[in-house]
């Protein structure tokens, strides 16, 4: 009886000792559970349409060819790299730098080539529509902003065939499309203005803009170095521009407490370190050869 007695004691401790584990792992994963929806909700906010701003402080390193990159040609583009900021009140500052890179004329591929050469620009920029991945924005700059080639070699009559590069100093005006969200790449597309005077034609260059297309001949009479025949015509003093460009864009410099939080969250998940406080524990697998005793 005594003996009997001993071992009820013993399974009701034994049965005590298991319903409290149980208990126990179902308080957790209650727990769990609860912290991996808090979670959840803290990244829905700090993602969300109210806090969203993607122009906000985003450091962009950007490649590209035409305008802005750094220059556009009357025949063919450059191409260039170069390093934006844009700052929390959408406003950014840009500087590129380039090639022209020399090759043969497309009109007369056989006869001459064209020259190659460098050029660079500086720019503030305004962007719109911070809480769409699509901005709006507008460009100003200042740097070298259109090049053409001289009608004929320097030394023609010495056999040389490639023909001089005029690059022209000014002021452009810029409307741009550009993608970025909180996406690491940065596409943008831009079609703008440049005036750069009128070089001799108008007297010499002023305001910082040059147009050396024009030269003087022995009779002090003006005429255009870019054309063979002189039709009054030069590189234009305004004209249209564009060019496109692509770019690795940062993370937001300076976030706040919320964004860091969830970048830290990102990260743990990122790296597949996963939690009781990151996510509840999954009901556990009954085992197969129990299942099949009960079924027997």
């Amino acid at each position: 009886m005594v003996k009997r007695i001993f071992l009820v004691f013993i399974s009701l401790l034994l049965c005590s000792s298991f319903v409290w584990a149980q208990r126990t792992v179902q308080e957790d994963d209650r727990a769990a559970r609860r912290q991996y929806e808090e979670d959840q909700r803290a990244d829905e906010y700090a993602t969300s349409l109210r806090r969203r701003d993607w122009l906000k402080d985003r450091l962009i390193l950007e490649l590209g060819m035409g305008t802005k990159f750094p220059v556009m040609g009357a025949n063919w583009f450059g191409f260039g790299a170069g390093v934006e900021y844009i700052t929390r009140w959408h406003a950014s500052a840009f500087l590129t730098g380039g090639f022209i890179p020399a090759h043969d004329d497309p009109a007369y591929p056989d006869e001459y080539s064209l020259d190659g050469g460098m050029g660079w620009r500086v720019g503030l920029a305004y962007y719109l529509f911070p809480k769409s991945p699509i901005h709006l924005g507008f460009q100003a700059s200042y740097g070298t902003v259109f090049y053409d080639h001289e009608s004929k070699p320097s030394n023609f009559e010495a056999g040389d065939r490639t023909r001089k590069l005029i690059t022209c100093l000014g002021y452009e005006f810029d409307i741009s499309i550009t993608y970025l969200s909180d996406q690491w790449y940065f596409l943008q597309a831009m079609i703008g203005v440049y005036t750069i005077g009128n070089g001799l034609k108008d007297g010499g260059n002023t305001w910082g803009r040059t147009n050396d297309s024009w030269g003087v001949d022995d009779d002090d009479k003006i005429y255009s170095l870019v054309t063979e025949i002189d039709k009054g015509e030069a590189i234009p003093p305004v004209g249209i521009v564009f060019g496109i460009g692509i770019g690795f864009a940062f993370d937001e410099f300076f976030p706040d407490d919320t964004e860091i939080r969830r970048r830290e969250r990102e990260g743990t998940r990122g790296k597949g370190q996963v939690s009781p406080a990151k996510k509840p524990t999954p009901a556990p697998k009954r085992n197969s050869r129990v299942v099949e005793e009960e079924e027997d």
